[in-house]
């Protein structure tokens, strides 16, 4: 059997080839066996650094008090030498190792924690070239070399739009302040709907503004205010300006560019926003006068000589398209009158021109019977104040109500 020096020796030697960890009694024995290797040729050293050297074996004290005589009681010396070997901790020594022992690792990382480790580096480098590069973008590169100003029927200049955006050539275009700009232009000039600053790498910065489109003009005590669709007001003119329709029935509290209109009701404008939508989608340049006066009963000015009744602020659209077609393809570039398109939709195509006859106009002659003795029927009467059909009503006697859907749609 084994003795315990050996065993434990062994067991060392074997943990350490294998690479495990040794426990802290391990690692104690194992330096008290390096110790002992280092000084086994120095008794000196060893004496002054391991607490279990035998003194009886060295300097020829015997183990006794200095001055006493050891030859009195060898039995009794030689038992305090038997005892004394007891109680001392076991003594190791590497004589039948030739090689040097390795170091031991007191802690080692697990694959897990190295790939923790891996990947925090390659966060810090990433991190440390991220930062370098955006700093060299915000103070270094892209700074602005062009302001381009885009936009259509704006009535002021590049120079006046870049001037008063605040940009600047200076600019950094990912530090200028965009949105400042674009509430500054919005503010500042009222033709200005909408605008939009953007930037194009590597250093130009796009000014896009969308001009408001004059839609009707409000009279007042100091003159015409212009109006956008939106009801911004755009200008002020002492005279009415001709290319804009005149709106009647409404009252005016704002009078300065760049304020809104109140509306006291807001059916009033959902139904003036109609209206001027479908009259710029049909394209109808010649409507000189809106009158909302009363909003179940809407009329047009149509080149200052026909007056389009819209009625009901409903099928507007399709209003809007018979009444051009009536007045484009039916009716005189000289007739003036009133045209009813109240009734009109795409189940009834009824409309009637009431026309307006002038002093160089000579009115339709009454019609003598062949027989001054025979009285005329009443029927047959054609007075100035009859109602004359228009073009709608007029195909639709002859059964051709397909031509007038070609005409409208």
């Amino acid at each position: 059997m084994k003795d315990k020096k050996s065993t434990s020796q062994e067991n060392i030697e074997k943990k350490l080839r294998k690479g495990k960890k040794l426990t802290a009694q391990e690692r104690r024995q194992l330096e008290r066996m390096r110790r002992a290797k280092k000084n086994e040729n120095d008794p000196l050293a060893a004496f002054d650094t391991d607490p279990t050297f035998d003194y009886s074996d060295s300097f020829g004290f015997g183990g006794v008090p200095y001055g006493e005589d050891t030859a009195k009681d060898p039995a009794g010396t030689q038992e305090e030498k038997k005892n004394k070997n007891k109680a001392k901790k076991p003594q190791y020594s590497f004589d039948d190792m030739d090689y040097e022992l390795p170091e031991t690792r007191v802690s080692e990382l697990t694959p897990k924690q190295r790939k923790i480790r891996r990947y925090l580096g390659y966060g810090a480098v990433f991190v440390m070239i991220t930062g370098i590069t955006l700093i060299l973008s915000l103070t270094v590169l892209f700074k602005t070399t062009e302001i381009r100003v885009e936009t259509e029927n704006l009535p002021y200049s590049n120079e006046e739009i870049i001037l008063t955006s605040g940009l600047s050539y200076k600019d950094n275009i990912f530090l200028a302040k965009r949105k400042a700009a674009e509430k500054k232009l919005l503010e500042t000039y009222p033709y200005v709907e909408e605008a939009d600053v953007t930037f194009k790498i590597p250093g130009t910065q796009i000014i896009r503004i969308t001009a408001a489109i004059p839609s009707y003009q409000v009279q007042f005590s100091g003159g015409f205010a212009v109006l956008s669709g939106n009801g911004r007001i755009l200008e002020v003119n002492p005279g009415q300006k001709a290319e804009v329709p005149l709106l009647k029935g409404f009252k005016l509290y704002q009078t300065q560019p760049g304020e809104y209109i109140t509306f006291e009701n807001t059916t009033t404008k959902a139904v003036l926003d109609e209206v001027v939508l479908n009259i710029n989608e049909n394209e109808m340049p010649a409507i000189y006068g809106i009158d909302i006066s009363n909003t179940a009963n809407i009329e047009l000015n149509y080149d200052n000589r026909i007056t389009i009744i819209l009625g009901l602020p409903e099928d507007v659209g399709y209003k809007l398209r018979t009444a051009k077609a009536i007045i484009t393809q039916e009716l005189a570039p000289t007739d003036k009158g009133t045209l009813d398109v109240s009734l009109a939709n795409s189940d009834r195509h009824s409309s009637y021109f009431t026309p307006i006859y002038s002093d160089t106009v000579s009115s339709p002659k009454r019609e003598e019977p062949a027989d001054n003795s025979s009285a005329a029927d009443p029927q047959d009467e054609v007075r100035e104040e009859d109602i004359i059909e228009d073009d709608v009503s007029a195909v639709e006697s002859k059964g051709e109500t397909e031509y007038l859907e070609d005409i409208i749609d």
